[in-house]
């Protein structure tokens, strides 16, 4: 097998569907999930509507805003699970004292008990997103019927809607559409990327060594041996982060993103002394205008920490401005 083809055995590519194929999962063994999704946010609210988490037998993932909002929204999931019919109900929670929250805005919630019923329409969710789909599914929050699904093109309405006279909800699932590039898998790759599994981007994690990645790296994260070569076959439009264990990789993968990829955003890890070298180089063969969009030192803090912890937070940070909210 070739270095540029290399993929370690135990990593497959990013799917980019969360955690629903471990609830599609659970409803194949026939536990009883639920899905809890904020159908309408008015005035300010912790999220916003179309966020969902799910509960399931063993715990919860992902979040419709933490508080208290949502301790009482996992305890009503809780005992819809006890029940373990397939049901769904919608709730109105207005954000005040009653909920030892201040924001003031009012959140309606959609619970939703998914059983083995629901395991069709789940599947087809799962196979369009991997698919690389947006899908539109459409319910009646006041039955049981099964979700009516639609594939969505690129530039298609991409908002949710909910009619509290009808009962009908239309969600949208997407899949992400920032792809990220991290070039170099030592401590500061490792603790960025860490960060990054947390988000919806897709990320490729590019070393030419062979042995430096940790046994447990993120669903959302592909790791690649390779280096300069490859840069062509990763996305246009990508955002890069460049800091790999060699001064004169970095400059040849820089060279090649310039010379064969469009880009979000370059950053570059190191010292302003970088920059200028770095700069001198490219400025030979690169309009300045091009060169200068390179972001060296990355990260929004101006601090003087050099642990890689602090530099990957302030430089995923950076990265917030291009993930959609």
């Amino acid at each position: 097998m070739s270095k540029r083809d290399h993929v370690l055995p135990e990593q497959a590519a990013p799917t980019a569907t969360g955690w629903l194929a471990e609830l599609l999962q659970g409803l194949v063994r026939k536990e009883p999930q639920v899905l809890i999704t904020v159908l309408r946010a008015q005035g300010s609210t912790p999220r916003n509507p179309g966020a969902r988490m799910w509960v399931h037998p063993g715990g919860i993932a992902d979040t419709i805003g933490g508080g208290h909002l949502e301790w009482k929204a996992i305890a009503h999931a809780k005992e819809m699970l006890k029940n373990g019919k397939r049901s769904r109900e919608v709730l109105r929670f207005p954000l005040g004292p009653s909920l030892g929250q201040c924001c003031g805005g009012v959140v309606w919630l959609g619970f939703e008990c998914l059983t083995h019923d629901d395991v069709a329409w789940c599947r087809t969710l799962l196979a369009g997103l991997e698919g690389g789909h947006g899908v539109r599914r459409s319910l009646s929050m006041a039955g049981d019927s099964a979700p009516h699904l639609d594939l969505l093109s690129h530039g298609a309405d991409m908002t949710g809607d909910w009619n509290p006279g009808s009962g009908q909800w239309a969600d949208i699932w997407t899949v992400p559409s920032l792809d990220v590039v991290v070039c170099g898998a030592g401590h500061v790759g490792l603790a960025i990327v860490r960060l990054l599994g947390d988000l919806p981007v897709r990320v490729v994690w590019l070393d030419p060594r062979p042995d430096c990645w940790p046994a447990d790296v993120p669903a959302n994260v592909r790791v690649l041996q390779g280096d300069a070569d490859d840069v062509r076959d990763m996305p246009d439009g990508a955002c890069w982060l460049v800091l790999t264990h060699s001064h004169a990789l970095d400059l040849q993968i820089i060279e090649a993103v310039l010379q064969h990829r469009s880009f979000r955003f370059l950053g570059l890890i190191g010292s302003r002394s970088k920059r200028a070298r770095f700069e001198s180089r490219l400025c030979r063969r690169f309009p300045e205008a091009l060169v200068q969009r390179i972001q060296c030192p990355i990260g929004l803090a101006d601090t003087s920490s050099k642990l890689p912890a602090a530099i990957a937070v302030s430089t995923v940070a950076q990265l917030l401005a291009f993930i959609p909210a």
